[in-house]
């Protein structure tokens, strides 16, 4: 489906700016246009009222033996002038509204015609013309009655404003709503520049890359969203590492009295009771590995970079095969993400390893979207309650029918294996399939070789 509206602000922003500059170009040429041809009408018959006025006082002054003559020397290419004894528009009847609006505006330009019982015949109006035909609609007649009862007859075309150009205007304004659009989108993508550059920072964010702080300028509003973006990118570094340095703490002084635990359990005579302690001491190591692994999480694997997904599935399935382990991988194609090596192949090796561990094997595929890659690990075991699908990835959650401490762990593999994909953009889920056992899909964008 065509998506007529943009989706993104400098597109929406142009898409506006588009619809309302056409609609004011449309506007300010109607504007134009009839502002213009108001002014010409005006201006055309101001000049017919001054050439009525200048016929009738000059041929006031003139014998009437000559006023025939002069009348047709003042005439003119446009301009029909005749005197005679009568009126060539017939006296009578209701004046047109056309005809009554332009006596009046004559008269305003000209007000000596109002002596002279100024007759006005246009369009198809009752009139007998000496040279025109009669009724034509696109001359007008215009008839003045001297002081001796003779008549000036004037006939010329009708005034109106369908003569001058208007190309060169629509071409004029039409460039220069062109300019406008195009300057209005330059600055609107300058203007947007700025949120692309913080939306891409924050794409950044929490996938494992350097800190990537975002130029505090342009706009107020930006500025301001710019500078509270890098200043909580410094307060999550600065937490994380006072974390880590409290978590090096915390494991150097835990260790330090399981060890003497460890020592004083030795000299215990009861073999029985010795070896409690022993497994005792060992569930808290494991306890503790565990919690650190998963606080370190943000620490771990190493940079991001280009790497093979089939070498590193290849190796370790290698790994479990030669453990005696049923593991099979099915062709994978050369397959090339943005990763930490070290977080991928040990969240990899976890899914693998829990396949095994509760599904008696694991079969690893690779496939693909137009954006990701998808790795998929099927086990045959019994399933996981599809309540408990995704409440597997929270800590310490443990199913206690099927994962329990004495299959080994305490709740937080998943856990970190969840948190090293999604530290480097990756992510994976749990289903459960028709014919029994789980699968796990692991989703990784594509990246491609520099």
């Amino acid at each position: 489906m065509i998506r007529l509206w943009p989706v993104s602000l400098a597109g929406r922003t142009i898409a506006i700016l588009l619809v309302s500059l056409g609609l004011f170009h449309l506007f300010s040429i109607w504007v134009y246009e009839f502002g213009v041809e108001t002014r010409l009408v005006s201006s055309r018959e101001q000049l017919l009222a001054e050439k009525l006025a200048t016929v009738q006082r000059a041929l006031i002054e003139i014998p009437p033996a000559e006023r025939d003559s002069a009348a047709h020397a003042l005439s003119s290419s446009t301009v029909d002038i005749h005197w005679g004894s009568r009126s060539l528009i017939t006296p009578g009847g209701a004046d047109s509204q056309f005809s009554a609006g332009l006596r009046q505006r004559l008269i305003g330009f000209a007000p000596d015609l109002a002596q002279s019982s100024l007759r006005i015949g246009a369009g198809p109006e009752q009139g007998v013309g000496a040279r025109h035909v009669v009724g034509d609609p696109h001359y007008l007649l215009a008839s003045l009655q001297l002081p001796d009862g003779s008549f000036v007859n004037v006939s010329a075309p009708l005034i109106n404003a369908g003569g001058f150009d208007q190309h060169g205007t629509v071409a004029s304004t039409t460039a220069m709503a062109v300019g406008v659009l195009v300057v209005s989108i330059l600055l609107v993508r300058s203007l947007t520049a700025p949120l692309r550059r913080l939306a891409d920072a924050a794409d950044q964010l929490g996938t494992g890359k350097t800190e990537f702080f975002v130029a505090e300028e342009g706009a107020t509003e930006v500025r301001h969203a710019a500078r509270a973006f890098n200043q909580m990118q410094r307060r999550i570094r600065n937490l994380i590492n006072d974390r880590t340095q409290t978590l090096a703490a915390i494991s150097h002084d835990l260790r330090t009295p399981l060890t003497r635990l460890r020592l004083r359990a030795e000299f215990i005579g009861e073999e029985a009771l010795r070896e409690k302690m022993f497994q005792d001491i060992a569930e808290m190591e494991e306890m503790l590995e565990s919690t650190l692994d998963f606080l370190r999480v943000e620490t771990m694997g190493g940079e991001v970079r280009i790497v093979d997904l089939g070498a590193i599935l290849k190796t370790i399935c290698d790994d479990h095969i030669d453990a005696g382990e049923d593991v099979l991988l099915m062709n994978p194609p050369k397959a090339y993400v943005s990763a930490k090596p070290l977080a991928l192949k040990r969240s990899l090796s976890n899914l693998v390893g829990n396949a095994v561990k509760y599904g008696n094997r694991a079969r690893i595929s690779v496939g693909e979207t137009d954006l990701a890659w998808l790795v998929r690990i099927e086990d045959a075991g019994p399933g996981i309650p599809a309540a408990d699908l995704e409440r597997v990835f929270e800590p310490f959650v443990r199913l206690e029918d099927s994962r329990n401490r004495n299959t080994g762990g305490v709740g937080l593999g998943l856990t970190v294996c969840r948190s090293l994909l999604r530290g480097f953009g990756a992510d994976v889920a749990l289903t459960n399939q028709l014919d029994g056992g789980v699968l796990a899909t692991v989703s990784m964008p594509k990246a491609s070789l520099p």
